[in-house]
């Protein structure tokens, strides 16, 4: 379930208000507004569609009245935009949408408000599953509507068949990184250098943040090409740049001062960075020579395989060399990712300045992410050892709780997504099914057969302890 406050486009405050650039009004045109507004709203922030029209406008996120969903990261650091899915020609990916909406994330449906032919858009913003249909948040209230009121998807918007698949003809995918954003840090202003030292964002998406660190606080989000001036000595900055795990101290061209990774950094503007090679953690991390010509073979996924996540956009790349030569693609914050390598031996990389990971993807290709940028899907800890009690008496359950958020309960001991039955909150009560399966509780590689009042399963037995 995701949850907000409805807010209506056809509210007195603001429904006479111009949307975007244009002369249409937020009351006529402005439901991916008030969406967006309430989908910010339910990921920590404290908005009306008047504020996040202001701000959009200022940023570049509307072209006339077109709203553009993929600005809003650049202004609401905490939202993360993942992608926009068009879906008017076959049937709407029902399977994702139920499983985002499960882990709490905020999904936007684009459906035909009137029967004439053709889709006449309208979005909405989905609060849960219901059956056989979504509970929404309808940013267009009609009459009788009230925040109160439950609002059925297909029973208001019905014109092409009734069904979920067929009235849903796109879908925009968000996330957030965390539940509430953080309260941002007190800083004093350190004064600009006499020697002004130019350097350009070299990838879009760059975070300036509060410290020197993947985890210090995220001010904002850059694109590529957007100038920055250093605040350490030139010759300092420029002894950084390109070098991974290297931060520079920076001012950008609103006045805003913080760091950046040296390595996504460019004395020249359009250019990439000049990476320094960052060397793959073992022996095994790197990609092992083969004859010209031979097929690779899928690499097994090893027992105990631990499923990821990145803490923001990430680069999935052929080798553990950061370079443009080495880049796949961009991976969302919302695209799970699975280990390749053993969990005893992962575990003590996530979150770890140069470290790599040998993943495969949702498109079933395998490659590196950088460490530092990963952790768990199932939680951020591991247990790495099992939990001492007592031994339970002949004949008697074995209870087990879960260590983190979203463990995941699958129908065999294999990460993928065919296997999940369902996620779990912490402290989850299971109890264990399979003889001798008290002795794998914490063990890093071990999977544990248990069971709850409605299904039975396998639980990866890092995340839970008695």
């Amino acid at each position: 379930m995701f949850v907000t406050k409805n807010l209506y486009q056809n509210d007195d405050a603001w429904k006479k208000s111009s949307l975007g650039h244009s002369s249409e009004t937020i009351g006529g045109w402005g439901c991916l507004l008030t969406s967006a507004t309430m989908m910010l709203n339910g990921i920590g922030y404290n908005e009306t569609p008047l504020t996040v029209n202001e701000k959009m406008k200022n940023a570049g996120g509307f072209q006339g009245a077109f709203f553009i969903p993929s600005v809003l990261p650049y202004i609401w650091p905490n939202c993360a935009y993942r992608d926009v899915q068009p879906c008017e020609t076959l049937p709407a990916p029902i399977a994702q949408i139920d499983a985002a909406v499960a882990q709490g994330k905020p999904v936007i449906l684009q459906v035909d408000w009137n029967k004439q032919a053709g889709i006449q858009t309208h979005f909405v913003l989905v609060k849960e599953r219901k059956g056989d249909d979504y509970v929404i948040y309808d940013p267009y209230k009609y009459s009788g509507d009230a925040p109160d009121k439950e609002v059925l998807l297909t029973a208001r918007y019905k014109y092409n068949g009734a069904k979920l698949a067929s009235e849903i003809s796109a879908v925009i995918w968000f996330d957030a990184y965390s539940s509430t954003p953080p309260e941002p840090p007190k800083v004093t202003k350190v004064p600009v250098p006499a020697e002004k030292y130019a350097i350009y964002v070299a990838e879009d998406d760059l975070s300036l943040r509060a410290e020197p660190s993947v985890t210090g606080y995220l001010w904002k989000r850059m694109l590529a090409g957007t100038e920055l001036i250093s605040l350490e000595p030139k010759a300092q900055a420029k002894a950084k740049l390109g070098v991974t795990g290297q931060w520079i101290q920076v001012q950008d061209p609103k006045g805003d001062q913080g760091y950046v990774a040296a390595w996504y950094v460019s004395e020249q503007k359009g250019k990439p960075a000049s990476s320094s090679p960052v060397p793959a953690a073992s022996p095994s991390a790197a990609p092992a020579p083969r004859p010209a010509g031979a097929a690779s073979a899928p690499a097994p996924v090893p027992p105990g395989a631990l499923a990821l996540y990145p803490t923001e956009e990430l680069s999935f790349r052929s080798k553990p060399i950061i370079s443009p030569e080495t880049l796949i693609r961009k991976v969302p914050v919302t695209e799970g990712l699975v280990s390749l390598e053993p969990a005893n031996q992962m575990i003590p990389k996530v979150g770890v300045q140069n470290q790599w990971i040998k993943v495969r993807d949702q498109n079933k290709r395998e490659g590196y992410v950088a460490a530092w940028y990963v952790k768990y899907a199932g939680g951020t800890t591991a247990q790495t050892a099992a939990a001492s009690a007592p031994a339970p008496m002949t004949g008697g359950s074995v209870k087990v709780r879960t260590t983190a958020e979203a463990v995941s309960l699958r129908k065999e001991p294999v990460v993928s997504d065919a296997s999940l039955i369902k996620r779990v909150p912490v402290d989850y009560e299971f109890t264990i099914t399979e003889a001798g399966g008290e002795a794998k509780i914490g063990a890093n590689n071990q999977w544990l057969k248990v069971k709850d009042a409605t299904h039975e399963g396998y639980v990866a037995a890092w995340f839970v302890r008695r």
